[in-house]
């Protein structure tokens, strides 16, 4: 897609894009984040790991909810990815759950922000940044596959 001329898209394997993906989002998480696992199902890409729950502000976002669960957990979000403009892409979060515990969706952009370690303009509330090479301009999620679409 880098190149002047030739495909304008390029279809990628669950895993090739995941790889990819997991690697913009470990950023997000915090540094004492281990395990990151993700995968694609149809058109929501879920990535989980095992995080303590106060380096990721659980007590301050989630509050009461904080009681329910242990300091380290197995943190899971699901969302779709949007690409905001060429070369930043977000995962919007539409469900966050730890260990069996799902989190209400009132405090999912709470959460999000306090996981968040920067906000470029056009991030919405729940979403964290996903950086992208400039010359993506569009990436699809559907069915289980991945296209990226070049900028053009």
């Amino acid at each position: 897609l880098q190149a002047a001329s030739g495909k304008v898209y390029a279809n990628l394997t669950a895993t090739e894009a995941v790889g990819y993906l997991v690697q913009s989002l470990a950023h997000q998480l915090p540094a004492s984040a281990e395990g990151v696992q993700a995968m694609i199902a149809g058109d929501t890409l879920r990535v989980r790991a095992v995080v303590p729950l106060k380096d990721l502000g659980a007590a301050e976002a989630l509050g009461p909810l904080a009681s329910f669960l242990g300091d380290r957990d197995t943190v899971e979000l699901a969302g779709t990815v949007d690409v905001i403009h060429p070369g930043l892409a977000q995962l919007r979060v539409v469900g966050v759950r730890v260990r069996s515990l799902d989190i209400p969706s009132p405090a999912i952009p709470r959460l999000i922000q306090q996981l968040r370690r920067d906000t470029p303009q056009g991030i919405a509330p729940n979403g964290l940044p996903l950086p992208l090479p400039p010359y993506v301009g569009d990436i699809r999620i559907g069915n289980g596959k991945v296209t990226l679409y070049k900028n053009v």
